[in-house]
């Protein structure tokens, strides 16, 4: 009780000073990481957490299917449709080009891994987060539609990277498992598929006949969500799968629903990830101090740049993107929740060195994440601004 005590405190008063912090970048993932780093280490510390603990998974996996089927809802087929090129060029080409590639960079960096484990590390890390940066993107200094596709693409990649990682791992644990994989997968795309569209459709019609009221709406597609990862486990499916698919299903069939209806499973997603932010600052010290190799530093930092940043510049060759568009669409790829949730169910599978490699390479690439992105987009976009008015005032006519 006194971790929720602490955690609790923490968010007051985040919320009460919520505004300059953003003005300096410390957003939610920031001050919550910050905090379960301060308040679970030392000889003493205030608060124990225990990570493989049955609380925490629960924690974590409710998070996550909150946080999936949140970004599913976000997505608008129609502008997909019609300006979704670039996000879906990202999603199909630079998202299986990424994964490669840090299987590549993981084979002689990570040299006791195992090739299975290296490939779980890089399909784990491709999941990107947007969360870390969301004062970047409502900054109107930045073209609206480079923070819409970021926003995109990090709200549906977890829902690739999620299933690689479950067959990956069956590959790393046994191939005999892998059919059984399959067959949840299949069990939480169809559990999925029917909440999502009878929850829309239901509250679609209560709306329409005046039954029900903007509170309750809020509620029902909350309880949707619930009942899509509840369902996909029930039914021995994949339940991140099936929350995932679940929003993309109530979106779908309900492309006008006012957004506010999205307002409570927003807030709860929001709440349950900070009570996870606080859960991965505990394991920043403990990660640190066990000695990591140089390798997996120069790992992270290939993840966090090359790794990512030149599949997406391939990706986009073509298109009508401008190069600057392409490299900062590569760079503003941030790991953060996806990528912890993911590498504490690897860790939960896995065992002895196999899972120290992904505990080792998670927490220091998530841990630069927050930082590197999150402290440097404030800047970041008082650059774009500035190089933006030098380059318009270049191309217009002299003595204009």
């Amino acid at each position: 009780m006194l971790a929720v005590l602490m955690l609790g405190l923490v968010l007051v008063i985040w919320a009460i000073v919520a505004r300059p912090a953003q003005r300096y970048s410390v957003t939610v993932p920031i001050a919550m990481a910050a905090a379960g780093l301060i308040l679970t280490n030392g000889t003493h510390p205030l608060v124990n957490v225990e990570v493989t603990g049955p609380v925490v998974r629960h924690l974590i996996e409710i998070t996550l299917a909150l946080v999936l089927f949140t970004d599913a809802t976000d997505i608008s087929m129609r502008w997909l449709r019609e300006t979704g090129r670039v996000p879906m060029r990202m999603l199909f080409i630079a998202f299986p080009l990424t994964v490669l590639l840090g299987f590549a960079a993981g084979v002689p960096l990570l040299p006791g891994a195992g090739w299975w484990v290296c490939a779980i590390c890089a399909a784990v890390l491709a999941a990107t987060d947007s969360t870390p940066i969301l004062p970047l993107l409502h900054d109107r200094r930045l073209p609206a539609g480079m923070r819409h596709t970021i926003t995109v693409v990090s709200g549906l990649d977890d829902g690739i990277a999620a299933p690689l990682v479950l067959l990956l791992l069956a590959g790393a644990i046994g191939t005999d498992d892998l059919e059984s994989v399959l067959l949840e997968l299949l069990i939480a795309l169809v559990a999925g598929l029917i909440t999502g569209y009878g929850g829309a459709r239901l509250l679609t019609i209560a709306r329409q006949r005046g039954w029900s009221t903007e509170e309750a709406e809020r509620v029902g597609l909350l309880a949707v969500a619930i009942t899509a990862f509840a369902m996909g486990e029930v039914l021995h499916g994949n339940g991140f799968v099936a929350a995932f698919v679940a929003g993309l299903a109530a979106r779908a069939t309900a492309p006008h629903m006012p957004r506010a209806t999205l307002q409570t499973v927003s807030d709860a997603a929001l709440v349950l990830s900070a009570a996870v932010w606080f859960v991965f600052g505990s394991l920043i010290v403990p990660a640190f101090m066990d000695g990591l190799e140089w390798r997996v530093f120069v790992y992270a930092f290939l993840s966090l740049t090359l790794v990512r940043m030149l599949p997406v510049a391939l990706s986009l060759l073509g298109s009508h993107v401008p190069w600057r568009e392409r490299w900062a669409l590569g760079f503003w790829g941030p790991r953060g929740l996806d990528s912890m949730v993911l590498g504490i169910i690897a860790l939960e599978q896995l065992s002895g060195l196999d899972a120290d490699w992904v505990a080792d390479v998670v927490v220091v690439v998530i841990s630069l994440s927050i930082l590197i992105h999150g402290l440097s987009a404030r800047y970041f976009a008082s650059w774009w601004d500035r190089r933006s008015r030098a380059l318009a005032g270049s191309a217009s006519p002299s003595g204009n």
